[in-house]
């Protein structure tokens, strides 16, 4: 399962980052104000930076601590060295989206992408090697990073939603507007109670399910000894001994 996983993500992983590159385009096109917000870009400008850390400040329309690279973002966003990017400054401030979630959360995502993408190069060139079963590190990483998935996922969509407000329909239907004057706050509570306990209850079964498998190892199913041919005395799930009624 492993060798396999390992073969599949070295063809899955370059194509996530193809797609997420292509779905960037669209939001450029389609939600700019939400790619804004996930750069924290505050100004409209050509051959604007990639930021890859930064504080944003939504008040004072700025960003603290910036760490950038030049040029690249407009390369990156735009495909073109000297593309434009529109800044948040171009939207009415309620127009804006919260920009600190869009911006953590997009890089969240993106930083686990990386994460694994070295964790798969690593995974095959130690199988080149011959030593991708026998590494207890490598094993133990690949354990570890085990849940990012799940993470990245959770990311994504917090920057989907986070960033596409406070617009249901962009630019044309707010979420403040979409809400059900009948649907109250106590059953929007009573709703999400029942997600949670109901994921509280499956989560930790499946884990617990996997830990017992687990700790039985990969010998189990050879100490209960081998299945033999031929017709047996009784069915194969009865207990040696029960009625004769029971048996074919």
């Amino acid at each position: 399962m492993l060798s396999t996983t390992l073969w599949l993500l070295l063809a899955l992983v370059p194509l996530q980052v193809l797609l997420g590159d292509l779905h960037g385009l669209n939001t450029r096109e389609y939600q700019p104000a939400k790619l804004a917000a996930i750069e924290a870009r505050w100004e409209t400008g050509s051959r604007v930076p990639l930021t890859l850390f930064a504080i944003p400040d939504q008040n004072r329309e700025m960003n603290h601590l910036a760490v950038e690279i030049p040029v690249l973002g407009s390369l990156i966003l735009t495909h073109d060295a000297n593309g434009k990017i529109r800044g948040l400054k171009e939207w009415p401030r309620d127009q804006r989206p919260p920009v600190a979630i869009a911006f953590f959360a997009f890089r969240i995502m993106v930083g686990i992408g990386l994460l694994m993408l070295a964790v798969v190069l690593i995974g095959n060139a130690m199988r080149v090697r011959g030593r991708v079963f026998e590494s207890r590190g490598f094993l133990q990483l690949c354990e570890v990073v085990a849940p990012l998935g799940f993470v990245a996922v959770l990311a994504g969509w917090t920057t989907t939603e986070v960033g596409r407000q406070p617009w249901t329909v962009y630019d044309l239907l707010r979420t403040a507007h979409s809400v059900s004057p009948s649907l109250t706050g106590t059953d929007v509570a009573l709703s999400f109670a029942g997600y949670i306990i109901a994921y509280l209850i499956m989560f930790p079964a499946g884990i617990l399910l996997m830990a017992r498998i687990v700790r039985k190892g990969p010998n189990a199913l050879a100490a209960e000894g081998p299945v033999e041919g031929g017709r047996p005395d009784h069915p194969i799930q009865a207990v040696p001994g029960t009625p004769s009624e029971a048996r074919p």
